[in-house]
């Protein structure tokens, strides 16, 4: 994962999960960017402790269908390989993990790495060689893989 502490990938969620069970937590929700995950616990009911726990965890399971966005983590020109004319760092159907490099933004004659930050499959390319891009923008979109 990147340095951002906000962000979290499924494989997340049974920990999550697993925290809220043993817990007097009634509510939580968790945003980055486009995903929010809001998970509420219904009051207890005679014969049904844990249902909304585990309504709420089969609403997770379908989340793996989602898709984890790699973001710019500054503003600057995004490269999509170490040099011109050399191969693309990923593409769509590339593999990638948490460290897995995926893009270079130049900013001040700077070149700072851009981390997938999950495991997974490059879904979709956002972004193009040589493109402008702002703090926060997507360049990738990841199907997560646990």
């Amino acid at each position: 994962m990147m340095d951002d502490p906000v962000q979290f990938v499924t494989e997340d969620l049974p920990r999550i999960l697993d925290s809220l069970r043993g817990s007097d937590i009634r509510e939580l929700e968790l945003t980055e960017g486009d995903t929010q995950l809001r998970l509420r616990r219904a009051a207890p009911s005679a014969g049904s402790a844990d249902t909304q726990a585990e309504i709420e965890e089969a609403k997770l399971a379908g989340m793996e269908s989602q898709v984890f966005r790699v973001t710019a983590p500054l503003v600057g020109t995004f490269y999509s390989a170490s040099n011109p004319g050399d191969p693309p760092y990923v593409g769509e159907g590339s593999g990638v993990d948490d460290h897995t490099v995926v893009g270079i933004i130049e900013a001040l004659q700077v070149l700072t790495e851009v981390e997938a930050g999950c495991r997974g499959t490059i879904a979709t390319v956002l972004a193009t060689d040589g493109q402008a891009v702002e703090y926060g923008q997507a360049l990738f979109e990841v199907q997560p893989r646990g």
